[in-house]
């Protein structure tokens, strides 16, 4: 879908019924699964992490002068949280989502696998250092925001490959364990 330089959106952009939430069940299905499938490519082509509902460019088409409406946003974004496509950013206002144009398990999965390239296994690093700490630079979860390391860390937590804690600073911190 992309070239390097500019994303290429996909030829059912530029139709105008895709800025219309479909009233026929399984046109409404297919066309989520469309906005779906676009979000994930557009973000992880640009490396978003998180998007706003209400000013997201992505549902503004100016070469139609069509927009998205912000009911068919709401629509799309409970669709895409039910997908387990996205996460909500703002579980109270509903207005930001943590989109995972990789699984939580999938972030999750290159976190440990860097821990153990690093010989991390068994230490304690800061939550704030996988965010953007020197030795995570380079990965693919560096620069993410501390919503979607969190996540990542709850999944190895739940798998039995890391321990969360608070430190006396207050700083997050995770003890990454062997299997």
């Amino acid at each position: 879908m992309a070239d390097g330089k500019d994303f290429q959106y996909p030829a059912f952009y530029q139709l105008p019924p895709f800025f219309t939430l479909q009233p026929h069940a399984s046109v409404r299905a297919k066309q989520l699964e469309l906005w779906k499938q676009l979000i994930s490519e557009y973000c992880s082509f640009h490396r978003l992490f998180i998007i706003n509902l209400r000013e997201e460019p992505l549902f503004r088409n100016a070469q139609l002068a069509r927009q998205l409406p912000s009911e068919a946003r709401k629509v799309l974004a409970e669709h895409l949280v039910q997908q387990q496509a996205a996460l909500w950013a703002d579980e109270a206002a509903k207005e930001r989502l943590l989109v995972l144009w990789r699984s939580v398990a999938g972030w999750a999965d290159l976190i440990l696998q860097w821990a153990a390239e690093n010989g991390l296994m068994g230490s304690v690093e800061t939550v704030q250092s996988l965010m953007d700490g020197e030795a995570a630079e380079g990965q693919e979860f560096y620069g993410a925001p501390r919503e979607l390391i969190m996540a990542a860390l709850q999944e190895l937590v739940r798998r039995n490959r890391a321990t969360l804690f608070r430190g006396s600073s207050g700083s997050e911190g995770v003890k990454f364990l062997s299997a």
